[in-house]
C-alpha cells in the first residue's frame, strides 16, 4: 500500500469531481484505508474540504 500523502493529489481530484465524498467512498475510490483517509483530510487543513454534515457516524465533506 503506498503512503496516503502520495494520494494528496488525487484527493483534490475527487473533490473537484464530486460534490460530496464520505470516508468509505473516498477510502474506496483512492484505495487506501478509512483511517488513511481520515489523515489526508486532516493535512489539508480545515478549511477546505468543509465537512458538511456534522455527525460522527456518517460524515461527509465537499468543496462549498
Amino acid at each position: 500500500m503506498t503512503r496516503p500523502y502520495c494520494k494528496l493529489p488525487e484527493l483534490v481530484e475527487l473533490f473537484l469531481s464530486r460534490p460530496l465524498v464520505t470516508v468509505p467512498l473516498g477510502a474506496k475510490l483512492l484505495k487506501v484505508r478509512p483511517k488513511a483517509f481520515d489523515l489526508m483530510l486532516a493535512q489539508l487543513g480545515g478549511g477546505l474540504p468543509r465537512e458538511l454534515i456534522g455527525r460522527n457516524r456518517y460524515r461527509a465533506w465537499g468543496i462549498v
